[in-house]
């Protein structure tokens, strides 16, 4: 079962509003109340994390289900993500480090922007300011269909192997434990090419 699309923009967003229609579209798939409220709760952290991204974006999100699973989806465009105002943000922080940037979904944002860009401005990036960016995009790959993917599982398994052994792996495993998103997620794809952004959200039913 597949529900309409619901429309999302960073210019005239009323969360509140966003946030009935997407009850409104979860009730529509048939659930029951736990499996609704996860299903809110990761669509609502998604949400969260496309406002707290630097450009502005217009988007589409809907919802999915079979009899085992459900999803939540969102296809977005990018408008006016650039080397110039990712380096802005880097530099007026001595660490050279965006403190807004902490948690998990944050993360995501920042891959996602990163794949925005391209490899290059993000190479540049990691030397100027020494960060983890390239770090993130380790468990990321190139894509018959996207210039860059990633996969919450891939992460999942492969900080599972590195923590043991990497003090920034065991600290970012920590962090994956505390995500509401990855502790109800089954698995977090994303895609990027050029400007546009597709994400899936995919999450077990209950019994």
């Amino acid at each position: 079962m597949k529900n309409e699309k619901i429309m999302i923009s960073s210019k005239d967003i009323d969360l509140n509003e966003a946030l009935k229609d997407i009850d409104e579209h979860i009730t529509a798939l048939g659930l029951g109340k736990k499996d609704s409220l996860h299903l809110r709760l990761i669509a609502e952290e998604i949400l969260g994390m496309m406002n707290a991204m630097t450009g502005d974006y217009k988007a589409m999100m809907w919802f999915e289900r079979n009899v085992k699973e459900a999803s939540v989806n969102l296809t977005a465009r990018t408008g006016s993500m650039n080397i110039d105002m990712k380096e802005g943000l880097l530099s007026v922080s001595s660490s050279g480090k965006n403190a807004s940037r902490k948690g998990f979904m944050s993360k995501i944002g920042d891959i996602i922007e990163n794949g925005i860009l391209n490899f290059e401005n993000v190479m540049k990036l990691e030397q100027q300011y020494g960060m983890g960016y390239v770090g993130y995009g380790a468990v990321s790959e190139m894509s018959a269909d996207f210039a860059m993917s990633w996969s919450l599982a891939q992460y999942r398994n492969t900080l599972s192997t590195a923590k043991n052994d990497d003090s920034e792996a065991e600290e970012a495993w920590d962090e994956l434990e505390k995500s509401v998103v990855a502790s109800l997620a089954k698995d977090v794809t994303v895609g990027v090419k050029k400007d546009t952004v597709e994400m899936k959200a995919l999450m077990n039913l209950s019994d």
